[in-house]
């Protein structure tokens, strides 16, 4: 997805400074930010409501149906946690050159 702003990989840098543990206690704290407290799962709403408040760019709805439908892997319309690791593992380059 191009949102048209440079793209800052802080997610390698996590790992080196917190190790994989670390990172996934983190990831999990910004997931529970972010989720619905109803369903415990990112929805379009969640995002739209809860990512300007934890410093995401606002983006356009189509953005943000984007995202979560690249990051969907049950075609629910939401992220679970594990969608969400999944989905910003995804999005680092440098993690991704590092599993190939």
């Amino acid at each position: 997805m191009n949102c048209g702003e440079e793209f800052q990989d802080y997610l390698p840098l996590m790992i080196e400074k917190l190790g994989e543990d670390g990172l996934m206690q983190e990831l999990a704290k910004g997931f529970d930010l972010l989720a619905d407290p109803r369903s415990q799962t990112i929805t379009f709403q969640s995002l739209k409501s809860n990512g300007p408040m934890i410093g995401l760019p606002q983006m356009t709805d189509c953005e943000l149906h984007r995202m979560i439908s690249e990051g969907d892997s049950y075609g629910r319309g939401e992220l679970d946690l594990h969608d969400f690791c999944v989905l910003m593992v995804r999005t680092s380059p440098v993690l991704m050159r590092m599993a190939k």
